[in-house]
Parts: C-alpha cells; sequence; structure tokens
C-alpha cells in the first residue's frame, strides 16, 4: 500500500467526535445526482485506485453505495500495523477488528 492510500485509510477510519469507524461498514460513497450518471456511485480517485488494486469493491446493491476491503485489502491493512511508524494507539479499533473479527466482504 502507498503511503498516500495509508494515509487515506488513516483519515477514513479516524476516530472523531468520539466515535470508532468500523472497517465492515465500509466507506460510504457519494452518488451523481443529475446527468446520465444519477443515482450511481461517484467514486473518488483515491478508492479508484485502490478498487483497481484487488485492495476495495463497490457495492451499490442495497443501501447507500459503500467501499469495502477485500481479503486482499484487509492484510494491506494488516500490514499497515507493522510499519515502525505507525501510531497504532490512535487506530486501536481497527487493529481489534482485522485481528479478532478475521475476513469479511
Amino acid at each position: 500500500m502507498t503511503r498516500s492510500e495509508e494515509r487515506f485509510i488513516r483519515w477514513v477510519f479516524g476516530t472523531y467526535s468520539g466515535s470508532n469507524p468500523s472497517l465492515s461498514a465500509g466507506i460510504v460513497l457519494p452518488t451523481w445526482k443529475s446527468g446520465p450518471l444519477a443515482g450511481q456511485p461517484r467514486i473518488p480517485a483515491s478508492i479508484r485506485d485502490l478498487v483497481a488494486r484487488g485492495l476495495l469493491r463497490v457495492a451499490a446493491d442495497e443501501g447507500p453505495p459503500r467501499a469495502y476491503f477485500t481479503s486482499t485489502g484487509l492484510g494491506a491493512v494488516r500490514r499497515m500495523f507493522i510499519r515502525p511508524r505507525f501510531d497504532t494507539q490512535l487506530y486501536v479499533h481497527l487493529w481489534r477488528e482485522v485481528e479478532h473479527r478475521g475476513e469479511y466482504e
């Protein structure tokens, strides 16, 4: 995983306002409001790159469209935690989820 991808993951799944976002809940994607793509997910470049590399998959079949980690993506998140510069204390909720929840898709 590149540094910019890691930065994106830290930004999306960081603890803000006292809530701990969950990997299993995915990343909510915006939708196109008008035009020929109205109602379809609008996928930002950062997520598009992760999808192209097989780390995320997009599901738009029920509820708001979301991007979920694949098993390969979960492995990449696990590897983020073994880097010496990664501050695991800020993301302990992700570490627990990755280590104790197993794989999901």
